[in-house]
């Protein structure tokens, strides 16, 4: 089914805009947050849709950034034509049986381990960046870090 972002509004809230986007024949309301959060000189702009969105495109993720990204641009005032396709919706059915089986379970161990030293990698990278912020910033930054933390939940 085509998806198309129909409409971009202003909602009540500051920094929140409603969008309509059609799927296939039905049409849905979602609500956008857009957080701008300072950590050291960096100004960093975070835009996510509501938890229907969410779930609405869980299996379609592609989708799900086109119509985010659209929103950004309506953030920062850029110019955008509506309606817009961003995609074609499938169904959970669908995504999963497009996904490729792993053949052998070591691969699959060998992936979560280089993910996990990936991951302390990464962890410590960000650790040695904030410990080089100015204490006037760092509680600033924890609240920040913490905002990124997904917890995610397994796919049946």
């Amino acid at each position: 089914m085509k998806v198309q972002v129909l409409s971009i509004q202003p909602a009540s809230e500051p920094n929140t805009h409603q969008v309509l986007v059609s799927v296939g024949t039905e049409t849905h309301k979602f609500i956008f947050t857009t957080e701008v959060n300072q950590v050291g000189e960096q100004l960093l702009q975070t835009t996510r849709g509501d938890r229907t969105f969410s779930e609405v495109f869980r299996f379609n993720q592609r989708v799900a950034m086109n119509v985010t990204n659209l929103v950004v641009k309506c953030y920062n005032h850029e110019t955008i034509n509506l309606p817009a396709d961003v995609g074609i919706f499938v169904t959970p059915e669908k995504a999963l049986s497009k996904q490729k089986q792993f053949e052998n379970s070591s691969l699959a161990d060998t992936d979560s381990q280089q993910s996990k030293a990936v991951e302390r990698e990464i962890r410590q990278k960000a650790i040695a960046i904030v410990e080089k912020l100015p204490e006037a910033v760092l509680d600033e930054a924890v609240k920040f870090l913490e905002s990124l933390y997904v917890k995610g939940e397994p796919v049946e």
